[in-house]
């Protein structure tokens, strides 16, 4: 019985999530720069196409993380895969906290953009 060989290498694996990491971030910029142009805001449009493009970034650095510990504990390892459970949800949790902060200081506040027509006159 002749042995089986992966499908995709581990090699080819880290130089197409590489590659997403260099070009996620152009991406969501020229993105950004497209819809703040179209709306008339390109500031806005450019922040948040620079946010989605640094995912890129932050999947490779996912990606080597876990690579990391599997190296560590090994593939079918309890204790590792607890380990990239508890700092995917840390970082998961972290980010989704600092994205929600930003998003609020780009509406306005916590509830979006103050609207003059809701405030009672006294």
């Amino acid at each position: 019985m002749a042995d089986m060989e992966e499908l995709v290498t581990l090699e080819q694996a880290e130089r197409a999530v590489r590659a997403l990491a260099l070009a996620l971030p152009a991406a969501g910029l020229i993105v950004g720069t497209i819809f703040g142009a179209v709306r008339r805001r390109l500031g806005r449009g450019l922040g948040l196409g620079l946010l989605c493009g640094l995912a890129g970034p932050a999947v490779f650095g996912l990606w080597r993380m876990y690579n990391a510990v599997i190296g560590l504990y090994g593939l079918d390892s309890v204790r590792g895969l607890l380990i990239n459970l508890a700092l995917f949800v840390a970082l998961g949790v972290v980010a989704g906290l600092l994205i929600g902060l930003l998003w609020r200081r780009m509406a306005g506040g916590p509830g979006g953009p103050p609207d003059s027509s809701l405030r009672s006159e006294s």
